[in-house]
């Protein structure tokens, strides 16, 4: 590995031209220093990547219709400070990039996208398929202008291969479509997950695919296609219940585990916690924990199957005799201390204040447009570096002339001239 790590520090100059020497790095070095992504995309899929991306360090350029993007107009608002309505669904998705405004249904607009295309290391977008095609640039043409270009696009569907590549989609889509839903039994009308996964999961997926074309490209040169689908996203997500339903012929059960027991949600004196006994060892932790050790030397109860079997008729009651003393608090720390897996059921705003995500950077100020808004930080921790957000959201086309100046090379004179 650590060969393969000084290949790639000796070619990083020559294969990833806007990232600065080898030999200028640290352990404090933003790890993706240096590289310039060219976002396209809007709301969720594209923007959580190329956010994460900017966490990293990567130079993010924003590509704003005149109008600005869709999202700058979405709830939940908080007020500017001229009393407007800020976007602080936009806020937070676009922390730490860098906005510029090209109409791209204009031959100047695509000729300043080309130029761009030309500069940069990735370009991220999630048009449905053929939108970037209709505005002229086809992936031909993009290798064409920039032949170590990494082109990554998130679609509801896929292009490659895809039958329903034309289909539009949200995350409620492709979590459907997938088979990801809550049923509470099989007579209750399927309902979402709830945090929109059919976005962040793929957005996820192709940050993964775009650090590995990257590393790629920094050992050979080469650029390359990420072709993200969030159905695919959505059915890898679901890989546990999906091959569930193919080996045994139905679908999982959501109100109960079908090999592990205790698990799920119970009630307490002041809300719920939930349970995962899995092992062995975590099943006599859990008969200590609740006052019960008798119970682990029954028979029958020695693994997971068995004990989803017989909960009701020897596990329930002595669980909910315990369960019934306690508050949240005392009931996962008391499990805890006998190393079984439990947690408080918290609402988010209540997650996000605590002092576990206070302590791992996860509660973040984020500013843009003269507001700030708390939200939720980079949950990657790499060495020396801890996935610190920076930056604020960029105003709209707040950054044009840094972007012609720094990434194009151009002077501000000129283009004034030529507006």
């Amino acid at each position: 590995m650590r060969a393969a790590c000084q290949k790639v520090a000796n070619t990083r100059d020559r294969n990833l031209p806007n990232m600065p020497p080898h030999t200028a790095w640290t352990s404090q070095t933003p790890p993706l220093e240096g590289v310039v992504v060219l976002d396209l995309s809007r709301y969720i899929a594209g923007p959580y990547c190329t956010m994460l991306m900017a966490d990293a360090g990567a130079t993010i350029i924003k590509v704003e219709p005149p109008a600005g993007d869709d999202t700058r107009g979405l709830e939940p608002f908080v007020p500017g400070p001229s009393g407007e309505s800020v976007s602080a669904y936009f806020i937070r998705m676009n922390r730490g990039k860098k906005s510029i405004v090209l109409d791209l249904k204009t031959a100047s607009g695509r000729e300043e996208l080309a130029a761009l295309v030309r500069k940069a290391d990735v370009l991220v977008e999630n048009f449905a398929a053929g939108v970037l095609e209709r505005l002229g640039f086809p992936q031909e043409h993009l290798y064409e202008i920039n032949p170590s270009l990494i082109y990554c696009s998130v679609s509801g569907f896929g292009h490659s291969q895809s039958p329903m590549k034309h289909r539009p989609a949200y995350n409620i889509v492709a979590e459907y479509e997938a088979g990801v839903f809550y049923q509470k039994d099989a007579n209750a009308i399927p309902a979402p997950v709830g945090p929109p996964v059919g976005d962040m999961f793929p957005a996820l997926h192709a940050l993964s695919g775009l650090l590995m074309a990257l590393y790629r490209k920094a050992m050979t040169g080469e650029g390359g296609r990420v072709d993200i689908a969030m159905y695919d996203s959505m059915l890898s997500l679901n890989e546990i219940r999906s091959t569930y339903a193919l080996l045994y012929g139905k679908d999982w059960d959501p109100s109960a585990h079908p090999f592990y027991a205790p698990y799920g949600v119970f009630p307490v004196r002041d809300g719920y916690i939930c349970i995962d006994v899995t092992t062995p060892p975590q099943w006599e932790g859990f008969c200590e924990a609740i006052g019960s050790p008798e119970i682990a030397q029954r028979a029958g109860l020695g693994t997971g199957p068995e004990r989803v079997k017989r909960f009701d008729e020897v596990i329930r009651e002595p669980l909910e005799q315990w369960l019934s003393r306690q508050t949240r608090d005392e009931a996962v720390d008391r499990l805890s201390e006998y190393r079984v897996p439990a947690a408080v059921i918290r609402n988010p705003g209540e997650a996000l204040a605590s002092s576990q995500a206070r302590s791992r950077e996860m509660e973040l100020e984020v500013s843009g447009d003269g507001v700030s808004i708390t939200t939720v930080g980079n949950p990657i921790k790499i060495d020396n570096w801890c996935g610190r957000a920076h930056g604020k959201a960029p105003s709209l086309n707040g950054d044009r002339d840094w972007i012609l100046r720094e990434i194009l090379g151009r002077t501000i004179e000129v283009e004034e001239s030529r507006r």
